[in-house]
This record gives structure tokens, C-alpha cells and sequence, in this order.
């Protein structure tokens, strides 16, 4: 049986990216070729942890090295690379924070079969908030889209892609997303960098990255916080555990704000809340398409 050729595309900067290596780990597999738009300092920080991947093993990997401008400018290098080293008919879209499940690679094997009307293949994503033990939501997310001549990005921040017109398809499938996992300064230092390319919203202070509470940065998201009970994707697993005792101090008080935050009114509401992004995501197991993509 012959499988669809897809890409990953990946940005990667300065800043630590501590789950990395279980990103590329996931997609491992499911996916013949990695397009890195790398534009941190030189020598890059990433540079131990791409070369070590299955791609670089296999003569997969492509890093492209430019500046950041922005991150549609940052896509649209990958989008070039592709191009130039055919990097097949579908590409993975991902970020450095996001770890994919194992059902990822029944999804890939399986793109060739989708209908031409179909330019998008979604899931949707856990969104892990301070801990390991709690998400703010499940919401659905571009996870794969076609290559075709003249797509592109664009936008400074919050990037979208132009140029493919298809439908979109949104599959039973779950994965995790970390970015907002990590104590609360890498939070407030991403929005200033967002801030900086066009974003409104407010910002924190240079001076009081410092001294960041999270109990009042994050004052109106503690109540809506959820209570995760499920499995972390396999690939994921090892570093979990490393930065639950890394940061199990700001981990346990997370889950200390969030209860104190949610009275019994407030948590049964949570619970419905819980109930209908459970339900969002696995009903699309309706779609016989969907279900057969996912299935093994």
C-alpha cells in the first residue's frame, strides 16, 4: 500500500521550547518530511534537538534560517522550501508547543482518500492552562491542509492562509497543546511579543515580568479552568513528568487557585461546560469519513 507524502512545518526562535523533542517524536511516522523555519540566534538552541530527531536521522529534515519578521513570513519560507523539495501533497500544520496523539498516523496514511472538495483537515486540541491536571477548553484546529500553487500566509500574528477555497473537515480526534502550561511570565512575555507585532489587548510591563502573581494575571480565567482526567499523548509522557516536578511548586498552586475560584454553582457549570466539549469533538464521529480516518 502506498501512503500520501506530507510535510510538517514547524517555527522555531530564541526561547526554550521544552516540548519539542516529544512534537517532532509524535509526528514520527506519520509524516516523510520536517520544514523548519528556524529564525533564533546562531547557533541555534534547537539545533541538538532537530539533528537528533527521526528526520534529520533520515535525511527528512530541512531547516531554513532567516530572520523573523513575522509569523506569516516565517510560514511562508517553510511553504517555500516545500515547494523547492517537493514536500508531497499535504502538509501538517504545527507548533512547537503542540503534541500529537498516535491516531495522528492512521489520519496521514490515510489523506489521499479525501475527497478533492476537502482543503482541511481538522482536530481539535486540549488547551492545558498552569498544570498538567487542567485545560480551559477543547477547540477545533487546523491540523492538516493541501499544498497547492499560490496558498500563502498571512498576517503579522494569528496568521491565516489564502488561496485554498475547499471545505473543511473535522475529525474525532484530540490532541494536546502546552503553551499556556508553563509558569506565568512565559504567558505574559509571548504577549508582549504578540503586542509587538500588531496585537491589541494589554500588556504586562518589561519591569514587572519580575514579579508576575499569577493568582491575579490569570484572576478571570481560574474560574472557568476544567479538571483533565484523561491520558497525555504517549510522546508527550517523559516530559510531562520531568516539568511536573520541575515546577510542581507552581503546578499544586494552580490547582489551589482554580478550586478556590469555583464554588459548587461555579463547578456544575464547569461540568456541562466539560460535558459539551467532550461531546463537540467525538460527535464528529457521525461523519463516516471522519470515523474512517481515525479508525485503525
Amino acid at each position: 500500500m502506498s501512503f500520501p507524502r506530507i510535510a510538517a512545518h514547524l517555527i522555531v526562535g530564541g526561547r526554550e521550547e521544552p516540548f519539542l523533542e516529544a512534537l517532532l517524536e509524535s509526528l514520527s511516522g506519520a509524516v516523510d518530511v520536517l520544514i523548519v523555519n528556524d529564525n533564533g540566534p546562531d547557533p541555534s538552541p534547537h539545533e541538538k534537538t532537530l539533528r537528533a530527531s527521526w528526520f534529520a536521522r533520515n535525511d527528512r529534515l530541512f531547516v531554513d534560517r532567516a530572520p523573523f519578521v513575522d509569523f506569516a513570513t516565517a510560514r511562508n519560507h517553510c511553504l517555500d522550501v516545500h515547494a523547492r523539495v517537493d514536500g508531497g501533497s499535504w502538509i501538517v500544520f504545527v507548533d512547537a508547543d503542540e503534541v500529537h496523539g498516535e491516531a495522528v498516523t492512521r489520519v496521514a496514511r490515510q489523506l489521499d482518500s479525501v475527497p478533492a472538495m476537502y482543503d482541511f483537515v481538522d482536530g481539535y486540541t486540549w488547551h492545558f492552562f498552569q498544570s498538567f491536571d487542567l485545560y480551559t477548553s477543547i477547540e477545533r484546529r487546523m491540523a492538516f491542509f493541501r499544498f497547492r500553487p499560490g496558498v500563502r500566509w498571512i498576517g503579522s500574528v494569528h496568521e491565516r492562509l489564502e488561496g485554498l477555497p475547499g471545505a473543511r473537515l473535522a475529525l474525532p480526534y484530540v490532541y494536546a497543546h502546552y503553551g499556556h502550561v508553563l509558569p506565568a511570565r512565559r504567558h505574559a512575555e509571548k504577549g508582549r511579543h504578540y503586542s509587538s507585532l500588531g496585537q491589541t489587548g494589554e500588556i504586562v510591563p518589561e519591569e514587572a515580568l519580575a514579579s508576575l502573581d499569577a493568582a491575579t494575571y490569570f484572576k478571570r480565567i481560574w474560574p472557568a479552568a476544567l479538571r483533565f482526567t484523561g491520558e497525555q499523548p504517549p510522546a508527550a509522557r517523559a516530559v510531562v513528568a520531568r516539568l511536573r516536578e520541575e515546577h510542581a511548586a507552581n503546578q499544586e498552586r494552580a490547582l489551589e487557585l482554580a478550586r478556590a475560584a469555583q464554588p459548587p454553582l461555579v463547578r456544575a457549570r464547569n461540568a456541562l461546560k466539560k460535558l459539551n466539549y467532550e461531546l463537540r469533538w467525538r460527535s464528529r464521529a457521525v461523519n463516516t469519513l471522519a470515523r474512517r480516518l481515525t479508525s485503525q
